[in-house]
């Protein structure tokens, strides 16, 4: 199974919609480095298989991060994707602002329209409740039952790309659903992640779970760490 199947497009300049942009916070007592997986915060990696569905796992991951951190750090709530697939299998949701964003389940989406999708149909059920399979696969059939929400959607907002930021939100809201390019992933092994360019072509949702830094050439070279959705034996 080729990873490149599982890319999508992502558009790094577009407005998102009727998402809210996210109020500035403080930078200054920023934490050296800072792990949600240390926390419980973060569940057990999912494996998205042949499907283009990796926005679907970035926004249910930082759902289940949500509602970690509302129920003080209770214990790690699995969330099903399968809404997302849902609404692809009906009306299709799009961004009216952004040409071509509609979530159309395997062929990629945008993690905003998933959650404003979720804010809109009251939450997600448990992964138990509603196991992946990807739009491709099972009978086409949407399962999702109302009666089984467990975690749901008050609020969202875009976080702005200064990394501070970015740092300042993850480490005060949880785990964020973010955008990269992956190009550079199909050959990673394990450790920090050096592209030689950096694209600013996004076509892959992942969940940034964590920052720290790490001694390179003399240096502090700072790394963010995230979660994928391509399998436990990935990496």
């Amino acid at each position: 199974m080729r990873a490149t199947t599982r890319h999508q497009r992502m558009d790094p300049f577009a407005r998102h919609g009727d998402a809210d942009q996210a109020r500035v916070l403080d930078t200054k007592n920023l934490p050296g480095d800072f792990d949600w997986r240390d926390r419980g915060a973060v569940t057990p990696v999912k494996n998205q298989g042949s499907c283009g569905s990796s926005w679907s796992f970035s926004t249910t991951g930082a759902l289940e991060g949500a509602h970690f951190l509302l129920w003080a750090f209770g214990s790690g709530l699995l969330l099903s994707s399968g809404l997302f697939f849902c609404s692809s299998l009906g009306s299709v949701r799009c961004d009216p602002q952004v040409e071509g964003s509609c979530d159309p389940g395997c062929n990629g989406g945008l993690m905003n329209i998933a959650s404003a999708y979720t804010f809109e149909t009251g939450g997600l059920m448990r992964e138990e409740d509603y196991p992946y399979t990807g739009a491709t696969d099972g009978d086409g059939i949407c399962k999702f039952d109302k009666s089984k929400i467990v975690a749901s959607v008050s609020n969202f907002s875009v976080v702005s790309s200064n990394e501070d930021q970015i740092a300042a939100n993850l480490v005060k809201n949880g785990p964020l659903a973010v955008a990269i390019n992956s190009a550079y992933m199909q050959t990673y092994v394990g450790g920090v992640l050096c592209p030689y360019m950096c694209s600013r072509s996004l076509n892959h949702g992942v969940l940034l779970v964590g920052y720290g830094s790490e001694g390179s050439r003399f240096k502090e070279k700072p790394y963010w760490i995230i979660k994928n959705s391509w399998g436990e034996t990935w990496g």
